[in-house]
C-alpha cells in the first residue's frame, strides 16, 4: 500500500509539473508574438520588485509550520494573522511606491501594473497556512490540480487582454488571476480557518525561524533579480525584454531536462548522512549524471540559439538569441550549485551556504552593476562568470568536504566532455553544411547529427578502453533514477504565475 501510495503521489507530482510547462511554454510563446519587447521588459522590472517582495511576505512560515507539526490550531492562526498583516504592509508599501519608482526608473506605465500588482504578496499570504498543512498530508494530488488550474486559468486571462490590445497589463493580469487561483485552490484543497487567536509565546519561534528561511531564499532568487534591475535601469526596459526571452527559454529547457534529475539527486544524498562512503559515492554519479545530460543539451542550444529563437519566438526577438546562446553555456555551472546545498546540510555545514549565498550576492551587485554600463552582453558574460566561478569554489568545498580526490573526480567527468567537444565541432560544420536551408529542417539535421555523434563518442570511448565501463555505469544509475522517482514524491513548487 505505500509504495502504490508513494507511486500515484509520485504521478500527481509529475503531471503537475508537466502540465505547468506545458501550459507555460504554450502561452509564452504566443504572448512573445504579440507583445513587444517593451512589454515585456516593464513586466520583467515591476515581478522583479514584486517576486522579492511576495518570497519575504512569506517570511517562510510554511516552513516553520512543517517544523512545528501543523497540528496545533493556535500556531496555525498565529502563523496566519503574522502573514496577513506581512501582506497588509507590502500592499501599504507598494501603493506607496508604485509612483516614486516609475519615475526613477523613468517607466510611466510601471506605476500602473505595480498597483494592479500591489495585493499579490497579501492573495499568496492568506493561502500560506491552507498549504502547509497540505504539505505535512502529502497531498500530492490537490497540490497538482492547483497547480494545474491556476497556471491555465492565468494563461487564459493573458491571451484574452494580450489579444485585445492591452499589452504589458496582458502578463500582469496572467500574475494576478494565477495568485487568486493558486490561494482559492488551497483554501477549497484544505478548508482550514483561522480563529481568533494570536499565540505571542509562539510567535518568536515562527519569526525566528521564518527569518533564516527568508535570508537564504531571498538571497537566491535575488542574484537573478539584481540583473534585471540593473538592465532596466542602465540599458532601458527594451533591453530587459530582450533578456527575458532569451532567459524564459533557458528555464524552460532546465525545467525540462536538468531539475527532475537534481530533484531526485538532493532527495536521494539527503538519506546518506551517516554514510559517508555512499555519500560520496552517489554524489559523483550525480556529478557525472549532471555533465552527462546538461553539457552536450545546452551546448547544442547554444550553437542553434538563433533559430530556436526565430522558431519559438519570431524575428523580432533575434536580439535574444546572443543572450540565449551565452546563458545555456552557464546551464553546467549553475546545475553543480544546485548540489552544493544538499551535500553541505548532508554534512551539517549549513554556515558554508549563508556565507557564500552572501558572498554571492554581494560580487553579483558589484560585477553586474559595472558591465551593465557598457552593455547587455556584457551583463551576461559576467553572469556566466560569475556562476562558473561560485560552481569551481562549490566543487572544491564538496570534493574537500567529502574526501574525493582529483583523479577519480576527472575521470567521472571527462567522458561527457569529450563527447559534448566532439558533438559541438560536428553539429558547428552541419550547421554550415545547412546554412541555406529552411529552418526546421536545418534544426532537425543539427540536433540529430549532435545525438548521434554524442552517443556514439561514448559507446566509442567505451569501447575502445578510454573509459571502460561508463555507458554501462550510467544505464544502472539511469534505472536507479526511474526506481527512486517512484519512492519519492517531492511537493511541486508554486510558480510565479
Amino acid at each position: 500500500m505505500l509504495k502504490r501510495s508513494a507511486f500515484f503521489n509520485s504521478l500527481w507530482t509529475v503531471v503537475g509539473n508537466g502540465g505547468q510547462l506545458a501550459v507555460s511554454l504554450g502561452t509564452f510563446l504566443y504572448l512573445a508574438r504579440i507583445l513587444s519587447p517593451r512589454d515585456f521588459g516593464v513586466m520583467a522590472l515591476a515581478a522583479a520588485f514584486i517576486d522579492l517582495l511576495t518570497l519575504f511576505g512569506r517570511f517562510g512560515q510554511v516552513e516553520a509550520l512543517l517544523q512545528k507539526g501543523s497540528d496545533d490550531q493556535k500556531t496555525l492562526s498565529t502563523a496566519f494573522w503574522i502573514l496577513t498583516t506581512i501582506g497588509v504592509a507590502i500592499l501599504a508599501l507598494v501603493g506607496g511606491t508604485a509612483y516614486p519608482f516609475a519615475a526613477v526608473s523613468k517607466t510611466p506605465v510601471i506605476a500602473l501594473v505595480l498597483l494592479m500588482l500591489a495585493a499579490v504578496p497579501l492573495i499568496q499570504n492568506l493561502g500560506q497556512v491552507n498549504e502547509a498543512i497540505l504539505r505535512r498530508d502529502f497531498r500530492y494530488k490537490g497540490i497538482a490540480v492547483r497547480n494545474v488550474v491556476a497556471t491555465l486559468l492565468g494563461a487564459v486571462a493573458a491571451v484574452i487582454l494580450a489579444s485585445l490590445g492591452y499589452g504589458v497589463f496582458a502578463l500582469a493580469a496572467q500574475k494576478l488571476v494565477y495568485t487568486v487561483t493558486y490561494t482559492a485552490a488551497v483554501w477549497i484543497a484544505q478548508p482550514w480557518k483561522p480563529s481568533r487567536v494570536f499565540e505571542r509565546a509562539e510567535c518568536p519561534r515562527l519569526l525566528r525561524t521564518g527569518l533564516d528561511v527568508t535570508i537564504s531564499n531571498t538571497l537566491q532568487i535575488a542574484n537573478g533579480r539584481i540583473v534585471d534591475f540593473n538592465v532596466a535601469f542602465f540599458l532601458g526596459v527594451v533591453t530587459l525584454g530582450v533578456s527575458r526571452v532569451a532567459w524564459r527559454l533557458y528555464e524552460f529547457a532546465l525545467q525540462l531536462v536538468v531539475t527532475p534529475i537534481t530533484s531526485v539527486a538532493i532527495s536521494s544524498l539527503s538519506r546518506l548522512s551517516e554514510a559517508p562512503v555512499a555519500l560520496r559515492n552517489a554524489y559523483l554519479r550525480y556529478v557525472e549524471l549532471i555533465f552527462l545530460s546538461t553539457a552536450p543539451l545546452f551546448v547544442g542550444i547554444s550553437l542553434l540559439s538563433k533559430d530556436v529563437v526565430l522558431l519559438m519566438a519570431g524575428a523580432k526577438w533575434a536580439e535574444s538569441a546572443s543572450v540565449l546562446s551565452l546563458l545555456s553555456l552557464s546551464a553546467l555551472g549553475g546545475c553543480l550549485g544546485l548540489i552544493f546545498g544538499p551535500v553541505m546540510i548532508v554534512q551539517g555545514r549549513t554556515q558554508a551556504i549563508r556565507s557564500q549565498a552572501l558572498w554571492q550576492t554581494a560580487f553579483t551587485i558589484i560585477v553586474i552593476g559595472v558591465a551593465a554600463q557598457f552593455s547587455l552582453l556584457a551583463v551576461v558574460v559576467a553572469h556566466v562568470a560569475r556562476i562558473y566561478l561560485f560552481a569551481i569554489i562549490n566543487l572544491v568545498i564538496m570534493n574537500r568536504s567529502l574526501g574525493v580526490e582529483a583523479r577519480p573526480f576527472l575521470a567521472r567527468i571527462t567522458p561527457p566532455l569529450a563527447a559534448t567537444a566532439i558533438m559541438a565541432a560536428a553539429c558547428f560544420a552541419c550547421g554550415r553544411v545547412s546554412a541555406d536551408w529552411p529552418l526546421l529542417a536545418r534544426i532537425a539535421a543539427v540536433a540529430g547529427v549532435g545525438a548521434i555523434v554524442y552517443f556514439g563518442a561514448l559507446f566509442a570511448g567505451d569501447r575502445l578502453g578510454v573509459w571502460r565501463g561508463f555507458v554501462a555505469d550510467m544505464a544502472t544509475l539511469a534505472k536507479e533514477l526511474l526506481q527512486r522517482r517512484r519512492a519519492t514524491a517531492p511537493v511541486a513548487a508554486s510558480p510565479n504565475g
